[in-house]
């Protein structure tokens, strides 16, 4: 295990010194009863094999335990050996009372600090998701960034009680345990000592190839949870085209790549278990004949050398322990560096150093030489234009022509690769990004809602609902006739992405959500082109209530609803090839006049 990823793992329980010091002392504690829990076999054996009047260790070596012994025997002749017993039962009850008292404070405060990482790491992914532009969503898929924020951060907080037990735990348990064999005879404890480091170094060559693994196994498990959602996400359009078997197919072949990644890793980290109590139980087979002999030869009580075992016994357990922390730390390293490959991913949109606080929208828009891409995908060229207060200004062009990638940059949900933004002949990127989404109302062409009532959904954003407001905007969208006949009204829960909605529904309620913080500044992204005849008509009543006397952007398939724009923009390839009012634009040869004719034509 390289020793990053173990400080990695433990810098992450910096915020919980008290709670670490508490279980520190506690393993101390617990370490301690647990050492006179396992030696009070040998009083014990000394009591019931009445071998108390033979030397405890030869050659006038240990006095510790001569001083020991005579204590005993002095209260057998004095009490009895019913009464010697009865006490020593007492003893290891008390001791083994305390030993699991103190055992389960060490764990309490553990739980405190494993749960509080996972939740710190939870929130603090959460929020960076939130920050990232959306141009970071168009390379990564939703499922894995689900998988990094459950399933990895789970293995994480397993690595913690790994990193934990590996530094707070067993060690302590190994120490006292082997300073008592070194106590109760040093040549033993020597002779034992050999053969651990054998141990370690075949459990590190398996951790090595672990790590490894892991990553593998949870980037799988990311595409597994990617093709779930996208079947959940899609499923009436897989219905409908009869796709069950591709979705199937594609779900088996993800499955089955993911099996045999954990069937690997499982198979590696199942090892370490059996091959260091095969390890220590063969020690322990040597102790028994080297330790057999030394009693033979009256070096040593056969109570001392059971008692030796005993303890010797109880250095496997944390020696196992330790090797377990090393695959579990590992495994949670590979998890927490895909966590991190979040956490260190690039802010392209944030606030700047500088950045004032925009308090009113007053002069104009102006793209000035604004280009765009995805990856080594061009999609705006050098586009220049200004959007003057007042104006409305409408985007059109064919599909896939750069309009939606405008209305991103303007919203400032991504910057420009090379010009700028300037508003009130102030750079976008020198404004407060939230004071400037405060001036502007998006209403897009798919209908998003949230899981939560009308109200909500409609003063999204807010921190309280201003019910006469809500009540204002809703009429102003055309929408309070089908929210009074909602069961609950305004308290009517919309379902998952407002299922239980027509579209026209779902329009018109974000149609008031836009409207609901009264900016001066609208984006409309082809906000009527998914609607039938009615619903579009109710809508385009709705979004003619929300233009007066703002600025407005908007974006549509059907030309007849920008015939009245103040100007009409033509986007063909990224670039502005047509620029004017519909009556200067129809005396013209291009595109806009023949995009109307098709329409018309249609």
């Amino acid at each position: 295990m390289k020793s990053k990823a173990f400080k990695d793992i433990i810098a992450l329980c910096a915020p919980y010194k008290k709670e670490l010091l508490t279980n520190f002392l506690m393993n101390v504690v617990n370490s301690i009863f647990s050492l006179f829990t396992f030696l009070s076999v040998v009083p014990f054996l000394y009591i019931l094999f009445k071998v108390q009047n033979q030397s405890a260790v030869g050659g006038g070596n240990n006095k510790w335990w001569e001083i020991a012994e005579q204590a005993l025997n002095g209260y057998v002749e004095r009490h009895g050996e019913i009464n010697a017993l009865m006490l020593m039962c007492g003893v290891i009850v008390i001791l083994a009372l305390l030993k699991n008292l103190t055992n389960y404070l060490s764990l309490l405060s553990i739980a405190k600090v494993r749960t509080a990482i996972s939740r710190d790491l939870r929130s603090k992914l959460y929020a960076k998701i939130l920050r990232l532009s959306v141009a970071f969503y168009t390379h990564e898929k939703k499922g894995d960034l689900i998988s990094r924020m459950t399933n990895d951060l789970m293995e994480i907080e397993f690595s913690v009680i790994g990193a934990l037990e590996a530094l707070l735990k067993a060690p302590i348990m190994l120490v006292i345990s082997i300073v008592t064999l070194f106590v109760i005879s040093w040549q033993l404890t020597l002779f034992a000592l050999i053969f651990l480091p054998v141990s370690g170094i075949l459990i590190s060559r398996i951790a090595k190839s672990l790590k490894n693994a892991a990553k593998r196994g949870k980037g799988s498990l990311g595409e597994l949870i990617s093709v779930i959602e996208e079947t959940l996400t899609g499923m009436r359009v897989v219905k409908v085209f009869n796709a069950e078997k591709y979705f199937a197919q594609k779900f088996n072949d993800e499955n089955e790549s993911y099996f045999k990644l954990m069937h690997r890793l499982y198979r590696r980290e199942y090892l370490s278990s059996p091959m260091s109590e095969f390890i220590s139980m063969s020690v322990i087979a040597i102790l028994l004949f080297v330790g057999g002999k030394i009693v033979l030869d009256h070096e040593m009580s056969g109570a001392l050398l059971i008692g030796y075992l005993v303890v010797f016994s109880q250095v496997i357990q944390p020696a196992r322990a330790l090797s377990e922390a090393v695959f579990k730390v590992s495994k949670g390293a590979a998890s927490l560096e895909r966590v991190n490959e979040i956490m260190h991913a690039d802010e392209s949109v944030q606030d700047g150093i500088d950045a004032s606080e925009m308090n009113h929208f007053e002069g104009e828009i102006s793209f000035q030489g604004v280009s765009f891409g995805y990856g080594d995908k061009g999609v705006l060229k050098s586009i220049s234009f200004t959007v003057k207060k007042g104006q409305t200004v409408a985007l059109v062009g064919p599909s896939g022509s750069g309009k939606s990638t405008i209305a991103s940059l303007m919203v400032r949900l991504m910057d420009p690769q090379s010009g700028d933004i300037l508003v009130d002949g102030v750079s976008l990127r020198n404004r407060s990004i939230a004071s400037w989404r405060n001036h502007i109302g998006v209403v897009t062409q798919d209908s998003i809602l949230f899981n939560d009532t009308i109200a909500k959904n409609i003063a999204l954003g807010s921190d309280q609902v201003n019910h006469e407001r809500v009540v204002s905007v809703a009429k102003m969208a055309n929408a309070l006739e089908f929210i009074e006949h909602c069961p609950g009204q305004w308290e009517f829960n919309v379902g998952d992405g407002g299922s239980k909605l027509s579209g026209g529904q779902k329009q018109r309620l974000c149609i008031a959500r836009a409207l609901y913080k009264n900016p001066p500044i609208l984006i409309l992204d082809e906000a009527t082109s998914a609607l039938d005849t009615q619903s579009e008509q109710l809508v385009q009543e709705a979004i003619q209530n929300m233009m007066k006397d703002r600025t407005s952007v908007v974006i549509a398939h059907r030309l007849s609803t920008v015939q009245n724009a103040d100007c009409i923009l033509v986007i063909d390839h990224g670039e502005i090839v047509q620029k004017g009012k519909h009556t200067e634009l129809m005396q013209q040869e291009g595109l806009y006049k023949t995009l109307v004719e098709l329409q018309e034509l249609g």
